[in-house]
């Protein structure tokens, strides 16, 4: 059985949609769009991409950008909630969850202005206000075996990872290519399982 390693199933950056850190909230959402319609001509069976990768002056990689990020950037008040994920999570365990997000949002003052009034400010919010770097968690090297690479999204609970050669983003690892490749092997798996259940 091969062995597989993060650069046989990463995309590599050029085949990404990318978007300027200087660019607006608005330039980000018809980059995503232009890049979906882009993918549904070129290969219609492939998955579509949820993110843009963001780019410096110099056209580095310096973070990622996914469809939460956008609709985060609508309401800048979510800065203040730190640590509200981790929180949610432990509320939900007991109980409260649905009152500790009610609380939090009207502490905080989110989505006090129409959703509407919200979304035509998006040509004046720049992406570099609200696209952060990647988290140790969110990046692994491309020699990174696929076990190590699943394992990161697991626990990390991540939809893909920045890929890095020599501590340089070259592309991204979705989930989604993950998780095909291993129901493929679940699926043929499955197949030899059957067939050795029936020699027998």
């Amino acid at each position: 059985m091969e062995t597989l390693i993060v650069k046989d199933l990463m995309v590599v950056k050029h085949d990404y949609a990318t978007i300027a850190r200087e660019a607006s909230l608005l330039e980000a959402v018809l980059a995503l769009e232009n890049a979906q319609l882009r993918e549904i001509q070129h290969d219609p069976i492939r998955q579509r991409d949820r993110g843009l990768l963001v780019t410096d002056e110099n056209g580095r990689i310096v973070g990622r950008l996914v469809m939460l990020d956008i609709l985060k950037g609508l309401e800048p008040r979510y800065e203040r909630v730190e640590g509200t994920r981790i929180s949610a999570m432990g509320a939900s365990r007991v109980g409260s969850a649905r009152g500790f997000l009610e609380a939090t949002t009207k502490d905080i003052g989110l989505w006090k202005k129409p959703l509407h009034n919200l979304a035509e400010k998006a040509s004046r919010v720049k992406v570099k206000h609200f696209v952060h770097g990647p988290a140790q968690t969110e990046i692994i090297d491309e020699q990174a075996s696929l076990d190590a690479a699943l394992h990161q999204l697991i626990t990390g609970q991540h939809q893909s990872l920045l890929v890095t050669r020599n501590d340089e983003i070259v592309g991204i690892l979705r989930l989604t290519d993950v998780y095909e490749r291993i129901s493929e092997m679940i699926k043929s798996c499955g197949v030899e399982t059957a067939g050795l259940s029936e020699a027998q």
